[in-house]
């Protein structure tokens, strides 16, 4: 059984059909007249590359169909947002954002609307580490979020529990489970920048990419993160230098570990394990 799910462009869509896709698309017309309601059975989501478009045919379609909002300049489109909120009535809403300069209040407008955030943080410029730390500290200490910010929350729980998931697969973006598809169709990384065509078979690319990281026995080789990170930050430059993601990676692990004394604590003086 295939288990793979393919995020395909709308005009894909019957070569595609029988597979569970993720079907995205610049307008949401496009999507309706491609996806009628009775042919959900193997869609996962649809994606709007476009913020601008008018988005209110959805709210009548597909109910309960997750929609991502996938944003190329959160600085300038996060007062776009709105425009969408209607379809949190109908739709699981999540926001997709690059990490680079002014992200961050898109990301409280995305938490404000109740909507879910997915940060894109590619190989991060040192200049938007800052803003990276103070998204992470709005993500664990304001009483607002009612809502997922990945990486942040899936890293955070990993590393409470001490679960083996990297960062690949907190971003669904593991050629194993997730795959791409360009116009022509052919099958890439699932993650930006999207298009880079890689030899071999990409099912065994994580493993693979992450044993020549290690093989080379440079910064991953002593990496105390590497199990969390699986080394999703040397794609696709391996040059690039982890200081500041490092920094991150220590504020989420701080943050486990007090929320495991809390939690033991909490336990001593009620004799439970809280839920």
């Amino acid at each position: 059984m295939n288990l793979i799910v393919y995020n395909i462009p709308v005009e894909l869509v019957e070569a595609f059909r029988g597979q569970k896709v993720i079907v995205r698309s610049h307008d949401p017309s496009e999507l309706l007249r491609a996806l009628p309601n009775g042919a959900l059975a193997d869609l996962v989501a649809v994606q709007l590359l476009r913020l601008d478009s008018d988005a209110e045919a959805l709210s009548s379609w597909g109910h309960g169909v997750p929609v991502e909002l996938v944003m190329a300049d959160p600085a300038a489109e996060f007062a776009k947002l709105y425009r969408h909120a209607k379809l949190l009535d109908k739709h699981p809403m999540r926001v997709s954002l690059p990490v680079v300069p002014g992200f961050a209040k898109a990301v409280r407008v995305a938490v404000a609307l109740q909507f879910a955030v997915k940060l894109e943080p590619g190989q991060p410029d040192p200049g938007v580490i800052g803003e990276m730390s103070e998204v992470l500290s709005f993500f664990l200490h304001n009483p607002s979020v009612g809502q997922p910010v990945e990486y942040f929350h899936s890293l955070l729980m990993a590393m409470l529990h001490g679960a083996p998931l990297t960062l690949w697969e907190i971003q669904e973006e593991d050629p194993a489970a997730m795959r791409y598809v360009l116009a022509d169709g052919t099958q890439v990384v699932p993650r930006p920048p999207f298009g880079t065509v890689v030899t071999g078979e990409l099912g065994n690319f994580v493993e693979i990419f992450g044993e020549g990281l290690l093989a080379e026995r440079g910064e991953c080789a002593g990496c105390e993160y590497f199990g969390h990170c699986g080394g999703y930050f040397k794609w696709p430059r391996r040059d690039f230098s982890c200081d500041g993601v490092k920094a991150v990676f220590r504020e989420v692990r701080g943050a486990a570990e007090e929320l495991r004394g809390d939690l033991a604590a909490f336990d001593q003086v009620t004799g439970e394990t809280p839920t």
